[in-house]
């Protein structure tokens, strides 16, 4: 289910004096099976961006197609569209509602018209999905439950929908170390299944773990794109804009400053401490 979004630019309030410009003539592409990492501090266009790529917002001038299709288009199914590209805003579990977390997870599901059977299979399907046990969980209050499982549980409600995309707005915002590490796993394994992730994050270090390529928006605009190598060689110029870059690229650069040999697009931990390793053995041999 491929995204495309051409020369987007949305304005809040517009004709006011509290207009304000979110994006500005934002273009990108996504392909079926990546994994999209979309970062940029606080008011950057991030979480405006993504409402548009499932249709929740519409604007013009710009254009967004998934799969072919003009979300602004009059007549375009829009309802279609949400069942494939799938959203889970910032802190999904206080949007759960129902009596119990099978229910909540249903909902979707019901809305569709499938049978009792195809439900049931989804809404176990989802919670296995999730890291959830059905029997464990299916008849409790979702309400019963901790934070991380609440979570857990209001994303398993967007996967009952069997999205062939799936977009989370900071998933792992609010959760202490250990859980977001469960988040993280819980995502990377949601897209290894085969679902094109899009994930929004302020964590330089994550979506450089995770992601494929990434957009980095600045006032409403793409500032950087590319693989999280190509993007973090602009360490001066992401701070610049009130971003960092990941611990192990730091180290790198501070390894090479001070005369070791690191490859220019090195930026994860495990890479750094290999390069350290080849560094040292290369000494070792030149004394030899």
């Amino acid at each position: 289910m491929p995204i495309e979004v051409k020369s987007l630019t949305h304005v809040y309030m517009p004709g006011t004096p509290f207009e304000a410009k979110a994006l500005n003539d934002v273009s990108l592409s996504i392909h079926d099976g990546e994994f999209i990492g979309i970062i940029g501090h606080t008011g950057s266009g991030k979480s405006t961006l993504i409402s548009h790529l499932n249709g929740l917002e519409h604007s013009e001038p710009g254009v967004v197609f998934v799969n072919g299709i003009d979300l602004g288009e009059k007549g375009s199914d829009l309802i279609a569209i949400r069942r494939v590209v799938g959203l889970v805003f910032q802190y999904p579990e206080y949007q759960l509602f129902e009596e119990t977390v099978a229910k909540d997870v249903a909902f979707g599901p019901n809305n569709l018209g499938l049978d009792a059977a195809e439900i049931e299979r989804r809404v176990e399907t989802a919670l296995k999905q999730v890291g959830l046990n059905p029997a464990e969980v299916s008849e409790k209050s979702p309400f019963e439950l901790s934070g991380g499982q609440k979570r857990r549980v209001a994303i398993a409600g967007v996967l009952a929908m069997q999205p062939s995309t799936l977009i989370l707005d900071e998933p792992a915002a609010g959760l202490d170390p250990a859980g977001r590490r469960e988040m993280f796993d819980l995502i990377r394994g949601i897209h290894d299944s085969g679902v094109t992730v899009v994930m929004v994050s302020h964590s330089m270090d994550d979506v450089g773990r995770l992601c494929d390529r990434l957009f980095v928006l600045n006032k409403g605009e793409i500032a950087y794109s590319g693989t999280p190598a190509e993007v973090f060689l602009h360490e001066s110029k992401l701070h610049a804009i009130g971003l960092d870059v990941p611990e192990g690229a730091k180290l790198a650069r501070r390894l090479r400053d001070a005369g070791f040999d690191m490859p220019q697009d090195i930026y994860r931990t495990e890479d750094v401490c290999a390069a350290i390793i080849a560094n040292l053995r290369g000494a070792s041999d030149d004394k030899c």
